[in-house]
């Protein structure tokens, strides 16, 4: 049986129908508890955004067809773009007490999606990510070990995702928009394709 590739180790979109490691965080989300799979590292948005507690990204391309019905149901019909791009795995507990999150575990996943679809017409509306987006812009990306791209905001590896005909993808975690030709940022949720 072939080494299952790690999701953060790719250098392609991943194939739906094809199974990867993924990292996935045992936590309530949507009135359940279960090893969601989350995309980059654990982490606040205090400085741009304001969003002060620790939380994680849900990665949608691993969501299953039964999880993305029921958040939707949910959200009153609400897309999952949306929904993941705007309630990330944050640590508030009942009561409003924070609950910390374990740490992520592994998981052989079924790709569900192709893409993220980050929702720039709906960031466009929250005055923290156009902060974000100004203050990022002109920056440069780095690189991980195997050459990928990787968000000079947050860390994530932008190797997985696909460039769209300009050369640009959208980093799904706050919506930045990289030039994958220059390593740079151009913009954000204000960057209309």
């Amino acid at each position: 049986m072939p080494k299952l590739q790690h999701v953060a180790e790719l250098d392609r979109p991943p194939v739906v129908g094809s199974r990867y490691l993924v990292p996935t965080v045992l936590y309530p989300w949507y009135g359940r508890v279960e090893a969601w799979p989350v995309m980059g590292p654990k982490h606040t948005d205090a400085e741009h955004i304001g969003f002060h507690q620790e939380h994680f990204h849900v990665d949608l391309r691993f969501l299953s067809d039964a999880q993305i019905r029921r958040i939707e149901r949910l959200s009153f019909g609400r897309g999952i773009e949306g929904i993941v791009a705007s309630a990330p795995l944050a640590t508030v507990g009942l009561g409003g007490k924070e609950q910390p999150h374990p740490d992520p575990v592994e998981k052989r996943l079924t790709c569900r999606r192709s893409g993220h679809d980050y929702p720039v017409y709906e960031a466009r509306e929250q005055r923290g990510l156009r902060r974000l987006a100004e203050a990022y812009s002109g920056r440069k990306c780095g690189r991980n070990a195997a050459g990928a791209l990787v968000c000079p905001h947050k860390g994530f590896v932008l190797g997985s995702l696909e460039p769209d005909a300009r050369g640009r993808v959208v980093c799904p975690l706050h919506g930045l928009e990289i030039d994958t030709r220059t390593g740079t940022v151009v913009g954000g949720t204000d960057a209309a394709a």
